[in-house]
């Protein structure tokens, strides 16, 4: 497993993206936090914004945005990215209503390798972390 180094947080809450910037640098100071307003954000963010040293490892995308949500964001992010590049990233999708068939979906995805259920806190980025990387 890989060390976890960057994150990128997709969810066009503001309140939502300082909070869960708030608990990633309570479990990790070290870690740099970039933020998307949705999904097209996000994927041209992926893209052009960011050089390779600084792609994130672990993207948290909600599904309700405007723009592009969460859904539409993994199709597109399917399309435009080799394997080899998806592979080295962990995409947790977030959950806030119908948690079970958001869940289903989600991890039917085979870009999605986790789910969680806002809103989050330290605890929960404590377990993903431990459970995605080293």
């Amino acid at each position: 497993m890989r060390r976890l180094k960057s994150v990128l947080l997709v969810d066009d809450d503001e309140t939502t993206n300082f909070l869960n910037r708030f608990f990633l640098k309570q479990v990790n100071s070290e870690l740099t936090v970039y933020t998307a307003e949705n999904g097209k954000e996000a994927i041209n963010m992926l893209k052009e914004g960011l050089t390779e040293d600084e792609l994130p490892c672990l993207i948290i995308l909600d599904t309700n945005m405007p723009v592009m949500n969460g859904w539409e964001f993994l199709d597109s992010y399917d399309q435009k990215f080799e394997q080899t590049f998806k592979e080295k990233v962990v995409i947790v999708m977030l959950t806030a209503l119908d948690v079970e068939e958001s869940t289903r979906l989600a991890m039917a995805n085979p870009n999605v390798r986790d789910t969680a259920q806002k809103p989050l806190s330290d605890i929960t980025f404590k377990a993903l972390i431990k459970k995605h990387f080293s």
